[in-house]
Order: structure tokens, then C-alpha cells, then sequence
């Protein structure tokens, strides 16, 4: 996938300044920032949520699936687990009971699930629904927008794990969004730098978290002490 040019504005506010930033197929590609950067406005853009000038190519439109950063929000709480599911899943309907399981299956949930809502879950097991929501609509690319930063810390290394796991069994093209830099070089194979508005720092995780040639990206490594070492 190629974002070449991307521009959002709101009214006279410039959210999204000119962004040129190539995901390579089968890669995570980590967008990073800090709250304001443009990151997940540029996200919601590819994702056909926002409008937009420039252009998104090398895939095809409705190919592109976005996970949001509050499941509980996301999802429809008089709407079951298996039904929410059930809506992005393509085929006969016949199979959509067996591909609900299957994807409950895929993000490590019980298939008898299905007949659950959502206030009977808990935000991480929330989370693995929306994953496998999007999923459901065999996207070429999926977006994962701050996935784990609405959730306990002690469940959110588990949804990160999810992420490696789905990425390795199912090859996904990803843009993964986040403040942390931590995360990042966990998940992603590269990552591009966003500060306000502008790409500031693109590259391999390893260069730019190891070699940051931008001083925005050096100031966000010296906010996480292990990382800066490194």
C-alpha cells in the first residue's frame, strides 16, 4: 500500500500535511507520535473515514479494516458477539455461524461466545472481538489504532502477542498506531514518525529506534529510558 501526498484539513486546520509513507506487503508498519501528531487522522483517511486529498494505492477500496482504540465504543452493545461478527463476514449465509467460530477461534476466544454481548466481556476480550470483526472481512490491510492503550496493562502485552501471532499465521499487511515506542519495536517491522501533521522519520524499526536521525523522534526515545539505551 502506498499513501502518497495525503492531506486532511478541517476548515483552515491542517491535520494531515502532505504524508508519503509506503506499507509493504506482509509487514507491520508502526506510525508513532505524540497526541496531536496527525497519526490517527491519517489512519481514519486511509481507512475512508475522513476526506482527504492525495491518494491511497495498491489496494483495493473496502479492503482496508480499522480497530479502534475503545472496543466497548466500537461495538454495539444490543448487538451479540457472534452477530457483530456474522456482519463483515462474506460468503453464504449458511457459513457464517462456522466462520464466527472460526474467527473466535483465531483471536483465542470460546466459539459459545457468540451468544454473548459485549458487557459481559472484559475490555481485552472486547478488544479480540474487534480483531475479529475486522478480520471477518478478509482485508488486505488492517489498521490498528492505539489497540492496547484503552486497556490493563497486565492484558495488553496478551493483545500484543495476539497481533504477532495473526500477523505470522495470516501474512497481514498492518499499520499499527501508537504512542510507544516500546510497542512498536515489538510489533512492527518498520516505523514512520508523524509530528504535527508531517512525516518527520521513516525507516526499519531497528535503524530508527537505534540511529534516529530526527531530534522529535530522539526526544520520544528519551521519554522511554530502556529504549534510548539501546
Amino acid at each position: 500500500m502506498l499513501i502518497n501526498e495525503l492531506t486532511v484539513r478541517f476548515g483552515h486546520f491542517t491535520a494531515v500535511d502532505d504524508v508519503t509513507l509506503g506499507v509493504a506487503e506482509g509487514s507491520v508498519t508502526g506510525l508513532v507520535g505524540e497526541s496531536g501528531s496527525g497519526k490517527s487522522t491519517l489512519a481514519r483517511a486511509v481507512a475512508g473515514l475522513v476526506p482527504y486529498r492525495g491518494s491511497v494505492s495498491g489496494v483495493e477500496a473496502g479492503r482496508i479494516q480499522m480497530v479502534f482504540q475503545d472496543p466497548y465504543s466500537s461495538l454495539n452493545p444490543r448487538m451479540s458477539i457472534g452477530d457483530a461478527i456474522a456482519e463483515g463476514v462474506r460468503g453464504p449465509r449458511r457459513h457464517r455461524d462456522d466462520e464466527v467460530a472460526r474467527l473466535l477461534e483465531l483471536v483465542s476466544l470460546p466459539a459459545a461466545y457468540a451468544t454473548r454481548y459485549p458487557k459481559e466481556l472484559s475490555g481485552g476480550q472486547r478488544q479480540r472481538v474487534a480483531i475479529a470483526r475486522a478480520l471477518a472481512a478478509q482485508p488486505d490491510v488492517l489498521i490498528a489504532d492505539e489497540i492496547t492503550s484503552a486497556l490493563d496493562v497486565s492484558v495488553q502485552g496478551a493483545v500484543l502477542n495476539l497481533i504477532r501471532d495473526l500477523r505470522a499465521e495470516l501474512g497481514l499487511t498492518m499499520l499499527f498506531i501508537s504512542h510507544n515506542l516500546a510497542v512498536v519495536r515489538y510489533v512492527c517491522d518498520a516505523v514512520a514518525v508523524m509530528r504535527a501533521g508531517r512525516l518527520v522519520e521513516a525507516g526499519p524499526v531497528d535503524d530508527v529506534i537505534g540511529r534516529p536521525e530526527d531530534a522529535y523522534t530522539r526526544s520520544l526515545l528519551d521519554a522511554v529510558p530502556t529504549l534510548a539505551r539501546t
